[in-house]
């Protein structure tokens, strides 16, 4: 029985051995072997299929987000790529598909979009900017071409007006042209209390509080409190001390002494109290002198005070006037106020109360903030003319000349309920603080009154009494905008029409936003774009200027993409777009190839000579900075020598002149990442190359996004800063250098660069140059040079972010040197310092120190200027290096080691050196007959003058005040014979 049993085992077990092997021949096991899908390919993101880990390996792959194998299945590669991903756009990094990412999924796009724009505000009217450069620079229809007056700035930019004295013009409600308070400009809507404290408190000013609806016996109180009989507390109720005060006051006026509120006492005090002036209270103002901070509280039913002992603690109404007394002020909030009247108020207000300074509109203008006030006086009197000028045009508008009181504004019933105010404080209407701006400059104060009365007229439609609405904004792209555009008005109001405004991006009146960037993903488009409440698209395709005015700004803005699966097309304004996207203003144009704008983007130099009015020719302009390129020969001596660069038989300048090859960009950032070279090919197109190797590691690393190239790799095709930018951050990235850290956004102009992000980074490390003499230009779109990235090379290496040894040898070819040194440049300008950093030295004194540990020579090291890492007690290659700097600048055997002589020369060191001590000037013979030289003597002698052009511009100016400051002389800005005499018998020292 077990005999058959085993026989029919062994049978079994051959029948498995020779039959299942030949039948399973004909069916290959699909988790073993992938056959490749010559179908695949890249579909739109927001129409790609992510219902599977395959769909999602696809996804990444397509988009530059390395997943490993794509084979359907879970793994480090995988996840850590689904990762990247989430934190690229913004998502918790968990490594897992839900809804959320692939909603990101579907919008995202390795195309971003650009916008590049000029100008901050509407555009509408006058450009701040513009009028300091016209006042500065001048225009051929001014008078003086070389600087307009504030009137004809305004003639400018308001088409067809005049400037006229309010009591020259007939107006609908004269009292603003008085010296009254007439103008009640809002501060605080719907408070529900307010702090108030007098000001200065070494001799604060006598405050005076009108409360409406007090009772009779709180009423009485406060004028025998004011009136100094002592009657207690103001808290409405009737005591003993009341009584007593009041019996004083009734004897002191010849009337019965009841010691009671009767008839003849409350008309005698109400009578004598209106002799004080005009005043909320029947009963006269509340005096408290000797300082007070008080607050002022609404309970609903009305206001009450505390803070301080004699204010009234009873509840009456919010309608209250607040004054104080000649040369002091009030602190109430962030503003200080000098003069005027505080006014609240709560009739017709749905909570809370109202808060507005009643003041005479000359002394608003003192606190008006809309302009620096160490800007020149010619433009701060345009400033004033058009400050002026809205601020009546509101008032006009606003007033009710029959429902005018001695107390109250003349506000319409929803004026009051807006704010009870004739306008704001804010800056959307107009931004007003108070004393602390008129104390910030003396300028802004002369301005105002060189221009006090004056405002801007037009003798037609769109006026108030024929005073116009000055518009002004901080600067525009090159034109001024009319109303239509700027506002979206229906019709065009004749006196804001579009004019030329050069000088608002003119590089020489320092305006910051004459050029702007931002760079946006699909993605973050797609969220921020709105219909409504919800986003316009799951997935934005395009996005372009699609009508643009004749000033340059973005009228319409179309977009193209997906929503749940289909395709749309969205059209907005420029202003919506402008607001949802957060621009300074509509003044831009996108990367897209469907964008029709034809917006020029500043900074430019103006060329005053040739500039005239709106009626005539345009202005001509030209750029305003000079391209540098940075250079350094210990970058290029280590680059040539670990052979990463093709040979170069000329001199060192010559060399660091060529622009840098894609082969050799691969050598470099896998040098300078740690990248292992072991990667499989990639391209067909650079087998010819030395750089094969590192060619190989540019796909296998998510570099080849940098460049653009899927498929072929150009090897002898040039490179631009942005992509060599990438390229570095992405080798480091994926090689075995430590990470940089940091990102600084210090460029004005990377904004239409893809790699914003990797630009930041290097910047953030100070180891990229600038561009141009424009400091905070980068260039993206520029070749870079070889003598560039041997910059970037010895930045790296000064800073110890890398380390030399990476280019003590070579993977490609031998290593060469350039024939000859860089040649010094011949400056026909002699603009360099000759003098620069020789400053008097202060010596240290380390004769004291103590170096026992490694922690010693750190804190020695960091103390004086040699970086050694962190300051850990640890030995480290920074701390060697620093000890290695060290060592070398005092001239000893360069060894990073610290034994008795780098001792002993750590404790003599002082940090000066012979070039600190201050080397005198001898400019007894310097040339000064024309501006040219007058710039050329300033920036020898370290005072930039800006370009040395042959013109008296803003940094001309500023540079001989700075000179004059120096030597004692007033600072005019005009180099005349005395400023000429010192300017020769100056040393330096």
């Amino acid at each position: 029985m077990k005999q058959g049993y085993f026989k029919n085992i062994i049978l079994f077990f051959l029948f498995l051995v020779f039959f299942i092997p030949f039948s399973a021949s004909s069916q290959k096991a699909s988790a073993i072997e992938i056959k490749y899908n010559d179908q695949f390919r890249c579909l739109d993101n927001a129409v790609a299929p992510l219902d599977n880990l395959l769909d999602i390996q696809t996804f990444l792959n397509c988009n530059g987000f390395n997943p490993g194998p794509i084979d359907g299945l879970s793994g480090s590669r995988t996840d850590n790529a689904i990762i990247s991903f989430q934190k690229t756009v913004g998502l918790t990094a968990d490594g897992v598909v839900g809804p959320a990412t692939k909603q990101a999924m579907r919008a995202f796009s390795t195309t971003s979009f650009t916008f590049t724009g000029s100008g901050w505000g509407h555009g509408v009217g006058l450009s701040q900017y513009g009028a300091k450069g016209l006042t500065e620079l001048g225009a051929n229809f001014c008078s003086n071409t070389s600087s307009c007056t504030s009137n004809e700035v305004v003639d400018y930019y308001f088409t067809d007006t005049g400037v006229n004295n309010l009591s020259e013009i007939s107006l609908s409600s004269p009292e603003i042209a008085t010296d009254s308070n007439a103008l009640w400009v809002g501060l605080a809507r719907n408070a529900k209390s307010i702090n108030l404290t007098t000001l200065p408190s070494s001799s604060p000013p006598m405050l005076s509080i009108c409360q409406d609806g007090l009772s009779d016996t709180a009423g009485v109180q406060v004028f025998l409190t004011s009136r100094g009989f002592e009657p207690g507390p103001v808290d409405g109720a009737f005591g003993d001390k009341t009584s007593n005060a009041l019996k004083n006051y009734q004897a002191s006026v010849g009337i019965s002494q009841s010691g009671s509120i009767d008839a003849d006492t409350l008309n005698k005090i109400k009578s004598e109290a209106a002799s004080d002036g005009s005043c909320e209270s029947v009963f006269g103002p509340l005096k408290i002198s000797g300082g007070a901070t008080v607050n002022i509280i609404s309970n609903g039913n009305g206001c009450y005070f505390n803070g301080h002992p004699l204010v009234n603690r009873s509840t009456a109404s919010c309608n209250i006037g607040i004054s104080w007394s000649e040369g002091g002020r009030i602190r109430v909030g962030p503003r200080e106020h000098k003069h005027g009247v505080l006014k609240l108020r709560s009739k017709n207000v749905s909570s809370g109360f109202h808060v507005s300074l009643s003041v005479n509109i000359e002394k608003y203008l003192y606190g008006l903030a809309e302009m620096p006030s160490h800007w020149n006086v010619k433009a701060l009197e345009a400033q004033a003319l058009v400050g002026r000028s809205y601020a009546v045009y509101q008032y006009l508008k606003q007033n009710i000349p029959s429902q005018t009181t001695s107390l109250d504004a003349g506000l319409s019933a929803s004026r009051q309920a807006y704010c009870w105010c004739h306008i704001g404080s804010t800056a959307s209407s107009q931004y007003y603080y108070g004393y602390l701006k008129e104390i910030a400059g003396p300028n802004w104060v002369q301005a105002v009154n060189n221009t006090s009365g004056k405002v801007i007229t037009y003798n037609g439609g769109y006026t108030q009494s024929s005073v116009v609405q000055a518009f002004y904004s901080s600067s525009t792209g090159g034109k001024t905008n009319n109303n239509a555009v700027g506002f979206g008005s229906a019709t065009v109001w004749p006196y804001l029409q579009t004019v030329d405004d050069p000088w608002s991006v003119d590089n020489r009146v320092g305006n910051s936003k004459a050029a702007w960037s931002y760079d946006f993903s699909g993605y973050q488009l797609s969220k921020n774009i709105l219909c409504g409440d919800t986003p316009c698209f799951d997935s934005i395709t395009d996005i372009y200027v699609s009508s643009v005015a004749e000033s340059g700004a973005a009228v319409e803005v179309t977009m193209k993409g997906f929503k749940n699966g289909s395709s749309k097309t969205v059209t907005k304004s420029g202003r919506n777009i402008k607001s949802q996207l957060g621009f300074t203003s509509h003044y831009f144009k996108t990367s897209s190839q469907s964008d029709i704008s034809n917006l020029s983007i500043g900074p430019i130099t103006v060329n005053t000579s040739t500039v005239s009015s709106s009626t005539g020719t345009s202005s001509s302009t030209s750029t305003g900075d000079v391209a540098q390129y940075a250079t350094s020969t210990s970058g290029l001596n280590l680059l040539s020598g670990a052979g990463l660069l093709n040979n170069c038989n000329e001199t060192s300048s010559a060399c660091q002149a060529k622009t840098l090859t894609r082969e050799e960009a691969a050598a470099v950032v896998a040098t300078i990442g740690g990248v292992s070279l072991d990667a499989p090919n990639a391209y067909s197109d650079d087998d010819q190359s030395i750089y094969q190797k590192a060619i190989n590691a540019i796909p296998y690393y998510g570099s080849q996004v940098c460049i653009g190239s899927p498929f072929q790799f150009q090897p002898t095709e040039t490179v631009a800063r942005d992509q060599f930018a990438c390229m570095v951050i992405k080798s480091i990235k994926a090689g075995s250098t430590t990470e940089l850290s940091g990102s600084i956004d210090k460029y004005s102009d990377e904004g239409a660069s893809k790699w914003t992000n990797e630009i930041n980074i290097l910047a953030a490390n100070d180891v990229i140059p600038a561009c141009s003499s424009i400091q905070d230009k980068f260039c993206p779109s520029r070749n870079i040079s070889i003598g560039e990235v041997a910059y970037i090379v010895n930045q790296l290496i000064n800073k110890s972010l890398i380390s030399s040894d990476l280019f003590s040898s070579s993977a490609f070819q031998e290593g060469w040197t350039a024939n000859g040194s860089e040649v010094v440049e011949a400056s026909a300008t002699a603009v360099a310092n000759p003098n620069a950093g020789n400053d008097a030295c202060v010596p240290k004194d380390n004769t004291a120190l103590i170096i026992n540990s490694v922690l010693d020579v750190q804190q020695f090291l960091s103390s004086n200027g040699f970086n050694p890492g962190p300051i850990d007690g640890q030995t480290g290659p920074k701390t060697k290096n620093a000890v290695i700097d060290f060592q070398k600048e005092i001239g000893l055997f360069a060894d990073g080691i610290v034994g008795n002589k780098t001792k002993d020369a750590m404790r003599a060191y002082t940090g000066c050196r012979n070039q600190n001590v201050c080397i005198a000037r001898d400019n007894s013979n310097a040339k000064l007959d024309s501006v040219a030289d007058i710039q050329t003597y300033l920036a020898n002698n370290g005072f930039n003058p800006g370009i040395i052009d042959g013109e008296i511009g803003s940094y001309t100016k500023e540079a001989i005040k700075a000179f004059q400051r120096k030597v004692g002389l007033i600072p005019d800005g005009v180099a005349g014979n005395r400023t000429k005499s010192e300017m020769k018998s100056y040393t330096g020292c």
